[in-house]
């Protein structure tokens, strides 16, 4: 399935129901169905808020085996790649880290896969998520 969504927080709840629309019909647990919607959410409210780029978020969502594949593709002025942001640790006290990285923290903890390619202006990031069932 693929939903194309403007590029606004508005749209997070379009977004949502698209999601949850999939992961019904594939009948996705409860659990693994939180931590989908966390990884896109985190994915797409980046774009939104830190991305240079204009025009729609597509989300394409597709399911293998033991796997949900989460494809998200976004125009670019240049790259915005959430593969490189840094690592947190977050063993070190609060007053020792820095501001901001906890989502991706999250994304990278929940995710087999955590891809990022740009070519001809296009940003698409690769997610693959296992479920059981």
């Amino acid at each position: 399935m693929v939903k194309a969504v403007t590029r606004r927080m508005e749209s997070l709840a379009t977004l949502v129901d698209f999601v949850r629309e999939f992961l019904d019909a594939e009948k996705v647990s409860e659990e693994a169905a939180f931590d989908i919607d966390l990884v896109i959410e985190e994915l797409f409210t980046n774009l939104v808020r830190h991305s240079r780029g204009s025009g729609d978020i597509e989300v394409e969502l597709s399911r293998a085996p033991g796997e949900v594949r989460i494809t998200i593709r976004a125009a670019e002025a240049s790259p915005f790649d959430p593969t490189a942001a840094p690592r947190v640790n977050p063993n070190l006290p609060i007053e020792q880290r820095r501001a901001g990285g906890l989502g991706i923290h999250f994304v990278r903890q929940l995710c087999s896969v955590f891809r990022y390619e740009w070519t001809d202006g296009v940003g698409t990031t690769l997610v693959v998520m296992g479920v059981n069932g």
